[in-house]
């Protein structure tokens, strides 16, 4: 029995003597997913300081509301937003991130990173990195609708890759369970359709379209169901006509281009809420996921209702973006847990 005893102590203390201690590469790839997470956080201040100094800067919120939406700001007697703390905040987190982001590009490029992540997330976010840097260097009058779609579609994508990023990194997920793979298209489908939503809230902001219906939810006065309206409010390189005292010149298409944010917005929540639903029923490991979804659908419902009711309030407008991230985060995360991951170790 002792001699039992005495082989057994020694298998353990054999076994405790070949265990290694973290390599080099293990911490280069905790260093890899630590300036990912960071540059998430990053990210995420600068998309939410960006769209707060817009809808600032447009006249969203300002003193004679709504008579004052849409003055353009070259003709505006108060200094230019960027001059702010907001923007000198929004300056240094960006360029805080661009630093980071080539950092983890170099890493990226080098082999420095996590299995399940290869090269087409880090250098599409180095590349948008670029393109919003050199968008906000030279950034064009705000009557072109392009420049604000570039700006939040591009920023919400970065988010996007670096949770993306993140999650590969630091979870591991099985293949088991063949009836997961069957909601996939579904859960790939639903990013799409929230991305495509995103994208027409940023048209139906950079048209200044924001209070052209109203107060009312359901209905909008004018000529809204015109297809001509709707294809030239999709057109994001249109310019806006500016009249003699410097405010933005509105028509019909304003007033289109709401109403299909709100019934895209509609048709988003229902099919949202139904995949949230199905992958609740698939267990515990989408529990929170599912539930996190849900939950962000109907604070953004709200969030719209409340925002439209109230007559856009700059805060409420705002937090209406923030909450749009989350969701599409959220997304993001059921696709990768229904996308498996070969190995979670250091290559």
């Amino acid at each position: 029995m002792d001699t039992l005893h005495l082989q057994a102590s020694g298998y353990r203390g054999l076994h405790c003597q070949h265990a290694k201690p973290m390599t080099n590469r293990e911490t280069t790839g905790s260093l890899f997913t630590f300036l990912v997470f960071f540059a998430l956080i990053l990210t995420f201040a600068a998309v939410i300081l960006s769209a707060w100094m817009r809808l600032e800067y447009i006249g969203l919120g300002c003193e004679e509301w709504p008579d004052c939406f849409g003055e353009m700001p070259v003709v505006q007697a108060r200094g230019v937003v960027p001059g702010t703390t907001a923007g000198a905040i929004h300056r240094f987190a960006a360029t805080l991130l661009g630093l980071i982001v080539v950092a983890i590009t170099v890493m990226a490029l080098r082999g420095r990173r996590p299995a399940g992540i290869g090269l087409t997330a880090p250098l599409s976010v180095f590349g948008l990195t670029l393109f919003l840097s050199i968008l906000g260097y030279n950034t064009p009058a705000p009557q072109l609708p392009v420049v604000t779609l570039g700006n939040l579609v591009g920023g919400m994508a970065m988010l996007a890759l670096l949770w993306w990023m993140g999650q590969r990194s630091v979870k591991k997920v099985s293949d088991e369970g063949t009836l997961e793979n069957t909601l996939k298209p579904w859960a790939l489908l639903g990013l799409l359709m929230l991305a495509v939503q995103i994208a027409l809230g940023a048209l139906t902001s950079a048209n200044f379209a924001g209070p052209s219906c109203g107060v009312a939810l359901l209905a909008c006065d004018g000529d809204w169901g015109s297809i001509t309206n709707l294809m030239q409010g999709l057109d994001p390189w249109r310019r806006l006509g500016v009249g003699d005292q410097g405010w933005i010149i509105t028509d019909s298409v304003q007033n289109t281009l709401h109403m299909a944010h709100r019934l895209g917005a509609l048709v988003t929540f229902l099919y949202v809420l139904g995949l949230a639903l199905k992958a609740l029923r698939l267990g515990k490991r989408f529990r929170s996921t599912s539930i996190s979804i849900i939950v962000f659908l109907l604070i953004q419902v709200g969030l719209g209702s409340s925002a439209v009711l109230a007559g856009l309030p700059l805060l409420l407008v705002t937090a209406h973006n923030a909450i749009a991230a989350m969701l599409l985060l959220a997304l993001v995360n059921l696709n990768h847990l229904l996308t498996p991951v070969v190995s979670n170790r250091i290559r």
